[in-house]
């Protein structure tokens, strides 16, 4: 551990007491989500739309997995009120590694507050500059980086958190996101992927019995994390961000497409995220013997199939990378991406900001 590392420790220790206080200062009436969580579920309740990245389940997950991987996480997630009413979520995390100490969402740039849908305009433009200011005024005292990000939330033109923070940015980049639009009908969905994958979907579907982990079956969900096991050729994260993803299972949060052939033997499984809203696709496995076989595409249908029945509105299917993009994607990024925009609709960009140094 680096003497710098080890210097910024309590400022991870006291971020959560920090934020609070500030907030107070400005006029903000907040709480933390840990002390909060029934909170925060009525918020999200309130929504007009919930991404993944709000759901409780999902901030587990994540601090399970830097935590994991030797980042100090400190969850400071806040829930906003207004006239004594929660309304607004704001996902948080201050992240410290031997490099830096970054204020975050989930270990990304940071997302705006969620706001209830009950909430006037004109409060949520006050809410919102309150928050931007907060950042200003923490950043330096965390002695962190932090950067702002807009993300697709099915609503037209960009949110108040974005036009605030665009007018003081000194960079901007633009990533791009991958969708399905749940909504149509399911003829319609699959008459919108790749021409090429419907006869290999058709086909692996006689090849491989296709199952749906919806609840705590913890046999099952122990063979795709030993199938990843063997893929992978290593552990690549912890055991505790393994369980934190099969709670989600638990909770509803999550559900796991897996395919098994004639002998009973699991050979390919996908695990996707869920809110009331959004579907995502976090981490999939698939024995690497037949990859000429169609897996994949069979895992996805079948996700978009649950993800129907479950009526969420649209389906996120990750990261469209492009060869410009910088830093350059690998060859096998490239490929994924590649392989996902077969079942995509739509494509929608992910605006990062950067603020003046002197907020930074």
């Amino acid at each position: 551990m680096s003497l710098e590392y080890a210097a910024r420790q309590p400022a991870a220790i006291n971020a959560s007491d920090l934020l609070l206080q500030l907030a107070a200062e400005l006029g903000l009436h907040a709480s933390l989500r840990a002390n909060a969580t029934e909170e925060w579920e009525q918020v999200l309740q309130q929504a007009s739309y919930v991404p993944v990245a709000y759901s409780q389940a999902m901030i587990s997950y994540q601090a399970a997995y830097y935590s994991g991987q030797g980042t100090a996480w400190h969850d400071c997630s806040i829930v906003l009120f207004n006239d004594r009413q929660p309304c607004a979520v704001w996902p948080l995390s201050l992240a410290s590694d031997a490099h830096a100490v970054r204020l975050c969402s989930s270990g990304e740039a940071i997302l705006g507050p969620l706001f209830s849908r009950r909430l006037s305009l004109k409060t949520v433009k006050s809410l919102t500059a309150a928050c931007h200011k907060l950042l200003a005024a923490a950043a330096p005292r965390l002695g962190c980086d932090w950067s702002m990000q807009e993300v697709f939330q099915d609503s037209l033109g960009l949110s108040e958190w974005y036009q605030r923070a665009v007018q003081v940015a000194t960079t901007q980049s633009v990533r791009h996101d991958l969708f399905v639009d749940l909504r149509p009908d399911l003829n319609v969905i699959r008459g919108s992927f790749r021409k090429s994958y419907k006869p290999l979907i058709s086909s692996g579907e006689k090849l491989w019995q296709v199952g749906i982990c919806r609840d705590a079956d913890g046999a099952t969900w122990d063979e795709f994390r030993l199938l990843h096991l063997a893929v992978a050729g290593r552990a690549t994260r912890s055991l505790q961000s393994w369980e934190a993803q099969f709670q989600s299972i638990a909770a509803g949060a999550a559900f796991l497409v897996y395919l098994r052939e004639p002998q009973g033997r699991m050979v390919g499984a996908g695990l996707f995220h869920v809110t009331r809203d959004e579907g995502l696709y976090a981490v999939a496995a698939y024995d690497r013997s037949l990859f000429d076989k169609p897996l994949g595409h069979v895992v996805q249908y079948h996700a978009i199939l649950e993800m129907k029945r479950r009526q969420l509105r649209w389906y996120r299917l990750g990261a469209r990378c492009y060869a410009s993009d910088q830093p350059a994607p690998s060859a096998k990024e490239l490929s994924i991406a590649d392989f996902k925009q077969g079942f995509a609709s739509h494509v929608f960009p992910r605006i990062e900001v950067r603020p003046p140094a002197s907020q930074a």
